[in-house]
């Protein structure tokens, strides 16, 4: 009886031998494999970022088209304005005392609530854009191209607000004295104040498209993220 028991327990011992050495081996075996697992992974993420800077530099040169095309729209109907002004110059200047003191009021209300208006509303649009920015930079985005399209709207705002100044300044005190020759003045000014503050709202869209794109990619990479770890 103590025989068998002898050989029990020996038998036992060598199978406690044998599971620890595969345990062993096993282990060895995902350590050994693991740097290759991760040397994976970050390649694959590497290939991700190149993907979506590759898409950000295709998005900046379709923004780039885009304003482009639509600067292109916006001298076309420009040059249409110019030559109905110039019709109009011509009727201006048989108009009665009534209807040049109407343009002359319309003008000044332009100027002091309409582009006073767009002016602030953009302003504030800009310092939203900026405040998200700032908190995508300093959570280490590349938002270069957002800033940039920021800094374009700021720009064109700046020349709107120069244009609605001098406009200001045009407009007569006195209204029934003002001249066909102010009026076709006071006309294309105020056209040009126009095209300049919707470049301006046109830069701060493509703004919210870049962060947009930022944002997607964030989202993106973390749905990569939990899939690798799953």
């Amino acid at each position: 009886m103590k025989k068998y028991l002898n050989f029990y327990i020996v038998l036992v011992v060598v199978s406690l031998a044998l599971v620890s050495s595969v345990v062993k081996a096993e282990e060895s075996g995902v350590r050994k494999d693991r740097p290759s697992f991760v040397k994976e992974i970050k390649t694959e993420r590497e290939v991700f970022r190149e993907t979506w800077e590759a898409k950000r530099e295709a998005l900046k040169t379709d923004i780039s088209a885009d304003r482009e095309a639509f600067r292109n729209e916006l001298r076309t109907a420009r040059k249409a304005f110019e030559a109905e002004v110039k019709t109009k110059k011509e009727e201006f200047r048989l108009a009665n005392a009534d209807r040049k003191k109407g343009f002359c009021t319309a003008a000044r209300n332009m100027v002091g609530q309409r582009f006073d208006s767009a002016v602030k509303n953009l302003e504030k649009f800009q310092e939203r854009l900026g405040n998200v920015i700032a908190k995508l930079e300093a959570d280490g985005e590349n938002t270069d191209l957002a800033e940039e399209m920021l800094e374009l709207s700021k720009d064109k705002l700046t020349e709107a607000k120069e244009k609605i100044e001098e406009l200001r300044e045009l407009i007569p005190e006195d209204c029934e004295s003002i001249t066909p020759e102010k009026f076709e003045q006071i006309k294309l000014l105020a056209r040009e104040a126009k095209d300049l503050l919707k470049e301006s709202k046109k830069a701060l869209h493509d703004v919210i498209v870049a962060i947009k794109d930022i944002k997607e990619e964030n989202e993106n990479e973390e749905n990569e993220n939990e899939e690798d770890q799953s």
